[in-house]
């Protein structure tokens, strides 16, 4: 990916990216709302929903026929957050129009579809239709449980609220039920009118085209409303618990889960990613190696990081009589890394690890888009993947020591099997 020298600002911060690659035999433009995380994650999370599935010129069964129509065209969406904000995505998939049979300029006529569902949704005096908010909400839910009944991502979910407790990193980019539940035609619509009015936009292009006049489909679309922009606030990282915040819960599940946060004030980020990636990261790393396989103490094991947040997990599924084992065994492994006991091997497999995900990553015109909002969000990143391995291989064995030490624990969580618990 080459540095980000060609995203340029078209409208009241609404900023269009282009990159072409003809390797791709497709093109992919996302549309990216970007808001502070705030207690309307949930009916933020319900509206693209809605805008996906119809608009006031094609209803669902046409919205269908018409992207089959154009070599089955993909018009999908996707709600996250990064850090302390949150991104609602909607992005069309098209194949590229040097394939079309009869010379039709397929990526147009996506895009305008795409702008009809974003620009002219599907309203009845002036609201979403009861019966699609009500069925977008059964959808959301339904998502949220799924995500819910995965044990493992459930426990992360919980830990990670703990660790961040007060900041908007802690908010469900997907809401909770709850609040889902709660949502009518009513704040749809409004929470629709902050999408498009008040919101920071990143369009992102990445395929085989070259996008000409693109942008000026986009800057006239967007020029033509009224815009009020939020100030977005930069992801801030917290300070460590004075005390580490340890609870338990018990569910009704086959294996106990023990995840463990650790915040870092690492300023400097390819040292922070190896050492991750050393302690837990990979299947050769200590985590790994280690605890699951030498010391057969969890059926799982491994590590993330989130260096926005500035935190390094430790997470595992392990047998309620091995808890105490396993959460000291970890915190083990981690201290050896402080106390830089690995070798050179061990880094450089890191290395060659990581350097193989960075390639792999942009094999994809959605991987070239994620890495591209990347380096939008963190300008550090808006450089070429060439020189983010040439900076991950420089990382030296001192410098991963040195970001290790500046870990210290905040926040653990067990959730106990009540089946384990009971013998």
């Amino acid at each position: 990916m080459e540095k980000l020298n060609n995203r340029r600002k078209i409208a009241d911060e609404v900023y269009f990216t282009s990159i072409t690659d003809p390797k791709f035999k497709i093109d992919r433009v996302s549309v990216i709302f970007i808001t502070n995380l705030s207690g309307n994650a949930a009916v933020n999370a319900v509206v693209p929903r809605l805008l996906a599935k119809c608009n006031a010129d094609l209803t669902m069964p046409q919205l269908n026929r018409r992207l089959a129509e154009l070599y089955s065209a993909n018009l999908n969406w996707g709600v996250y957050s990064d850090g302390d904000c949150q991104l609602e995505d909607m992005s069309m998939t098209v194949l590229s129009n040097r394939y079309a049979l009869d010379g039709e300029d397929i990526l147009k006529d996506s895009i305008k579809i795409l702008l009809d569902c974003i620009f002219k949704p599907k309203l009845e005096n002036g609201l979403f239709p009861q019966q699609s908010v009500e069925i977008e909400k059964q959808n959301q839910i339904d998502d949220n449980n799924a995500e819910i009944n995965n044990k493992s991502q459930y426990a992360y979910l919980k830990a990670y609220g703990e660790a961040f407790k007060g900041e908007p990193a802690a908010i469900r980019p997907n809401g909770m039920n709850s609040e889902v539940e709660a949502i009518t035609p009513e704040t749809a619509t409004e929470a629709y009118k902050r999408l498009i009015h008040e919101t920071r936009v990143e369009i992102i292009c990445v395929g085989a085209s070259d996008f000409a006049g693109i942008d000026s489909i986009f800057a006239e679309a967007f020029g033509s409303i009224e815009r009020n922009p939020e100030k977005l606030v930069p992801t801030k990282r917290s300070s460590v618990k004075k005390e580490v915040s340890r609870f338990t819960e018990t569910l009704d599940i086959e294996q106990s889960k023990l995840v463990m946060f650790h915040k870092t004030s690492s300023k400097n980020r390819f040292p922070f990613v190896i050492m991750q990636s050393l302690y837990g990261g990979t299947e050769s790393s200590k985590l790994f190696s280690n605890v699951r396989e030498k010391m057969s103490l969890c059926y799982y094991c491994y590590s993330r990081g989130g260096y926005a947040k500035g935190f390094l997990t430790t997470e595992c599924g392990v047998d309620a009589d091995n808890l105490e084992r396993a959460e000291t065994e970890c915190l083990n492994q981690l201290e050896d890394i402080k106390k830089g006991s690995f070798t050179e091997e061990d880094i450089n497999k890191v290395k060659r690890y990581y350097t193989n995900a960075i390639r792999s990553s942009v094999d994809t015109v959605s991987g070239v888009g994620s890495q591209c909002l990347s380096g939008i969000m963190y300008p550090e990143m808006a450089i070429p993947i060439s020189e983010i391995i040439d900076r991950a291989n420089a990382v030296t064995k001192e410098e991963i020591i040195e970001a290790a030490n500046t870990l210290e624990p905040d926040t653990v969580f067990i959730l106990r099997s009540d089946k384990e618990a009971a013998k």
